[in-house]
């Protein structure tokens, strides 16, 4: 037994421990508390009994049938008693029956002379309380069955036991009838009374177990979603120190529990941060490698303005990076600093052997002459 079934058991007073069933063992289902509730009242009714046979000890002093009786009875409540601590709840409860109607019917039956006197009647009415003790215990339909029963007992009794004087008299005044309609009336009347009560009990019993079965599943519900809140809570909180991670430089990866139930979606993205890893630190080795190219190129150009280089040093054979595009620039830096440099150089004076032989206005073109029109000739 773990604890709180021993905190549970506490609970139960000396009673229901030593008499009933279900108390010490798990109430998850709806026939396992119908169990325990029947063991419960099982046991109070069984107290109850005790103590009437106790009470009922100064009037077997001087009627040996009623000591017979209720030693009888007594006997019979132990083994009831025995049966339900151990879980035989409906064995016991017919067993109950049984006894209170054995009991009762010995009476009448176990009389000194053994015949049925009118004393002797009003006996018959104690045999309700096996009515009420079956809708209570047993299947609450049994009511009518022990109600029937009894009626049978009751008729068989006065029409097969001996009778005595003043019974045979009433008989005579009144018929057989009229003496058994009162304990059959009362019969009819409590089976009825037993069932509707015992049916509401049922109605009651089922609305309280459906209401602790919806507490049941509303904590459950609320507990897996606290639970699923923690879960999605550890994903973002594992995504966010992950990316975090990746952003310093860092290799971000998620690190969940093997139980946990987006393992599979956290697996993909770690994937998809290994590639982006890698390809920023590729970028990463591009970019260092064009800020150095760069840095040469920018170091050579000042030594070349500071007159330190010359510009043949930024020439395709003889500068060179592992950027393409930066060569590429350098180039284009040689070709314009050449270029420069060659305009900057004075032109060179001619002498006068290098001069042309002939006069410059016979290198000029001649001029082609218009024709004169007619009228301004005279013509």
């Amino acid at each position: 037994m773990d604890k709180p079934e021993r905190l549970e058991s506490r609970k139960v007073n000396w009673w229901l421990r030593m008499t009933s069933a279900g108390w010490d063992a798990p109430q998850e289902t709806i026939q396992q508390r119908e169990r325990a509730r029947r063991s419960a009242l099982l046991s109070w009714i069984l107290l109850g009994l005790f103590i009437a046979l106790i009470l009922f000890i100064p009037a077997t002093l001087t009627d040996a049938p009623s000591a017979f009786s209720v030693g009888f009875a007594f006997v019979g409540l132990l083994l009831i008693v025995w049966l339900n601590r151990k879980g035989f709840v409906t064995t016991a409860g017919v067993l109950m029956v049984a006894l209170v109607i054995a009991a009762t019917m010995s009476v009448v039956v176990g009389s000194p002379d053994h015949a049925v006197h009118l004393v002797y009647l009003p006996a018959y009415d104690f045999l309700v309380i096996s009515v009420v003790l079956g809708a209570a215990v047993l299947p609450r339909s049994s009511a009518f069955i022990i109600a029937a029963v009894n009626i049978t007992l009751i008729y068989a009794d006065l029409l097969l036991q001996s009778k005595s004087k003043d019974l045979l008299d009433a008989i005579s005044m009144y018929g057989l009838p009229t003496l058994a309609g009162r304990p059959v009336v009362i019969q009819v009347i409590t089976a009825v009374i037993a069932f509707l009560w015992a049916r509401g009990m049922d109605e009651a019993v089922r609305r309280a177990d459906r209401a602790e079965e919806l507490r049941t599943i509303e904590q459950h519900f609320a507990e897996a979603e606290i639970a699923r809140t923690k879960q999605v809570e550890e994903f973002v909180q594992e995504m966010i120190s992950a990316i975090s991670a990746l952003a310093n430089g860092q290799e971000g990866l998620m690190l969940l529990s093997a139980s946990h139930p987006w393992q599979q979606q956290a697996t993909f993205i770690n994937m998809q941060l290994k590639q982006f890893y890698r390809l920023k630190q590729a970028n990463r080795g591009d970019n260092e490698q064009i800020a150095h190219a760069a840095e040469m190129l920018l170091i050579m150009v000042q030594r070349i303005s500071r007159g330190q280089s010359a510009i043949s040093d930024l020439a395709p054979g003889r500068f060179s990076t592992q950027v393409p595009v930066v060569n590429e620039i350098a180039g284009y830096f040689h070709m314009l600093l050449q270029g420069r440099q060659g305009a900057a150089q004075p032109p060179v004076q001619r002498t006068s052997a290098q001069q042309a032989p002939f006069p410059r206005s016979a290198s000029r073109p001649l001029r082609a002459t218009r024709p004169v029109p007619p009228s301004q000739t005279g013509q």
